[in-house]
């Protein structure tokens, strides 16, 4: 965006745009409650299970308290409820983390049968692909500038099944990492 063109764009239109994007996300939240509430598992839960599956299927509370920008007291009492469900395994850590959290079987059940949500689909289909390939891309622009100015360093999205079926990357995905433009 040139300098003239931000001149024009106002304090109150960037509002408006965090607004939006607010409103989506909170929309496509309750939407998705309602698909994963046949699982008996949250957006939250859901989450959990995917950070812990993208990092090979064992992570430490405080990886998952990263990824999920959350506080790790809420992540660690999240977690006994999710064990306390069969979801998860809590281990003693092998590295300078006390506590790994693993994914049982039942979770991984949860998990995979989660994939096959039909909300996102059905959302995301009033977009062409070429408009969903170009809304990712500047989501992961705007991610990214918002990573700076909080000082995290990037990280990248693995996701543990290609949509497409490709088997290729750790855990049978691929690295889904937005174009720089």
């Amino acid at each position: 965006m040139t300098e003239t063109e931000d001149a024009r764009f106002s304090p109150d239109e960037y509002f408006m745009l965090w607004v939006l994007i607010a409103q989506t996300r909170d929309a496509i939240l309750r939407a998705r409650e309602r698909d994963y509430a046949r699982f008996g598992i949250s957006n939250e839960r859901r989450a959990i299970l995917f950070i812990i599956q993208n990092h090979g299927g064992r992570t430490t509370p405080v990886e998952i308290a990263r990824d999920l920008f959350r506080e790790l007291n809420s992540v660690t009492e999240m977690l006994r409820r999710m064990e306390a469900d069969g979801l998860i395994a809590r281990h003693r850590g092998t590295g300078r983390s006390k506590v790994e959290v693993e994914l049982t079987d039942k979770g991984r059940e949860v998990f995979e049968q989660s994939l096959h949500n039909q909300t996102d689909r059905r959302i995301f289909s009033v977009l062409s692909r070429s408009e969903r390939q170009r809304l990712a891309s500047l989501l992961f622009k705007v991610r990214r500038r918002a990573l700076e100015d909080l000082g995290i360093p990037e990280w990248h999205l693995r996701f543990p099944l290609d949509p497409n079926g490709a088997e290729n990357g750790p855990n049978g995905g691929e690295a889904l990492k937005g174009e720089t433009s």
